[in-house]
């Protein structure tokens, strides 16, 4: 590795941690070509631990909730993690649908999943048009800690 390669890491990383944190582009925005500049992404993504009883040993639900896309097809809602036990970083992604939607209105989406603790980081992108392009340049990012 020559000085230069060196240096230009160095200046990504500095970026990156400047812009809040790596934004790892998902499998799927690859299988759908480049982003498209542009297209807009939700303003807001908001996420609450849902305090239902549940059984010993499984995972909390979170409701992830946001502002609706007009001509928004779908949505892929992509994160990472990691837990204090293994510091392992984990990832899913998910696409909602208004089928896979726990609601689905023409101001708002609700999303319910189950998900491990650990130190949370997600992205939003509104998948728009037949072709579901995206802005994956600029998702709607958000970061929480689940206990």
């Amino acid at each position: 590795m020559n000085i230069r390669t060196i240096v230009a890491f160095a200046a990504a990383a500095a970026a990156t941690q400047r812009a809040g944190g790596p934004r790892p582009a998902p499998q799927a925005a690859t299988a759908r070509g480049p982003s498209t500049r542009g297209l807009s992404n939700p303003k807001t993504l908001t996420a609450v631990q849902l305090l239902e009883p549940t059984r010993p040993g499984l995972a909390p639900h979170v409701r992830f909730e946001w502002d609706q896309v007009p001509d928004a097809r779908a949505y892929l809602l992509y994160g990472r993690w990691a837990n204090a036990e293994s510091w392992t970083i984990q990832s899913r992604e998910f696409r909602v649908t208004p089928r896979a939607a726990t609601r689905w209105e023409t101001t708002r989406v609700v999303f319910d999943v189950a998900l491990p603790p650990g130190s949370h980081s997600w992205n939003l992108v509104a998948l728009v048009g037949a072709g579901e392009t995206g802005n994956f340049d600029a998702p709607t990012p958000l970061s929480f800690e689940l206990r």
